[in-house]
């Protein structure tokens, strides 16, 4: 049996603060490998700027080498919003004798309680929500499904909510893009394969009318 981490986003584009954060969850949480889910059409945020294409090519770049970390393009492969419940669904029943845990920042955690079937979400997976210095997630919410010992996510199948603090990280790909489209530094927050990508591929640049 392994334990699986589903890091869920648009990583429009992928940086270094998503590729901490899925190293810090992995060593805390020992998981076994790590799936990375870009989102193909959003429910609870605006649409992306990349193509579904351009965003798992840079996924593959970001994380090459690492032979446990893995690009699952199940959400971008289907029709429709990406509702997180049906994706756990699809991945559960591929991988069935494996344990799920969802890497959620805060402010999804925060709307957690609004997603599509979210008691459904916690019968397939753990929850972990990984909060940075100053971001304070909600604990109200599935307050009896809360613990504080990773441990106790492998002694259970799924339903879980564990709080995990990770170090902080000055990158968003919301900064990065405008940073981009200015033509500024994105300072370290993408890795030369990624950057290299965007350029050649001319994107997050301003159209010119």
């Amino acid at each position: 049996m392994n334990i699986i981490g589903i890091f869920g986003g648009t990583f429009d584009p992928v940086h270094q603060g998503h590729i901490s954060l899925a190293e810090q969850a992995q060593k805390r949480l020992a998981l076994d490998r790590i799936q990375f889910l870009p989102c193909a059409m959003p429910v609870h945020r605006g649409q992306p700027v990349a193509d579904g294409g351009d965003r798992s090519r840079m996924l593959e770049l970001a994380i090459a080498g690492r032979s446990n970390w893995q690009v699952n393009t199940v959400e971008l492969d289907r029709e429709g919003p990406s509702y997180m419940v049906d994706s756990l669904r699809m991945i559960r029943d591929m991988q069935c004798s494996d344990r799920l845990v969802l890497l959620l920042g805060v402010d999804a955690f925060n709307v957690f309680h609004e997603w599509k079937s979210p008691e459904d979400i916690l019968n397939l997976t753990h929850i972990a929500v990984c909060h940075r210095p100053g971001s304070v997630p909600d604990r109200n919410i599935f307050r009896s499904r809360q613990i504080n010992d990773a441990d106790l996510l492998r002694s259970s199948s799924a339903g879980r909510i564990l709080f995990l603090n990770i170090d902080e990280s000055h990158c968003s790909s919301t900064c990065v893009r405008q940073s981009l489209s200015q033509g500024e530094s994105t300072s370290g927050c993408l890795s030369q394969a990624v950057s290299q990508y965007i350029q050649q591929h001319q994107l997050y640049e301003v159209k010119s009318e």
